[in-house]
């Protein structure tokens, strides 16, 4: 579980701060020929970075035995990725919450 407020109607142990970084840009690799494997960048839409953020903030609650995320945020920034000809726009979602374990 992940909310974005308390859980009013159960009780949990605080486990504490989890925190990710994603972004909209996805590597995509393909065999190639003669030029062996080749990695292309995707570009992801924004309720699938939200999504992989918040399963990145669950796994890590988990790791800390928790099963469930509280006053999770999320904040997003555009960043330049790469240099020169090569830098393109990207946007970053910053994740964090507090890793809880919810009682039985």
């Amino acid at each position: 579980m992940i909310t974005t407020g308390d859980i009013k109607d159960k009780q949990y142990k605080i486990l504490g701060v989890v925190g990710t970084t994603v972004s909209n840009q996805d590597s995509v690799e393909a065999k190639g020929g003669c030029a062996g494997a080749t990695k292309t960048d995707i570009t992801v839409d924004t309720n699938s970075m939200y999504g992989k953020g918040a399963n990145e903030l669950l796994s890590l609650a988990s790791a800390k035995g928790g099963d469930a995320v509280v006053y999770a945020n999320f904040e997003f920034r555009i960043a330049i990725k790469g240099v020169g000809n090569t830098a393109k726009q990207v946007t970053e979602l910053f994740c964090y919450g507090t890793a809880v374990k919810l009682s039985d």
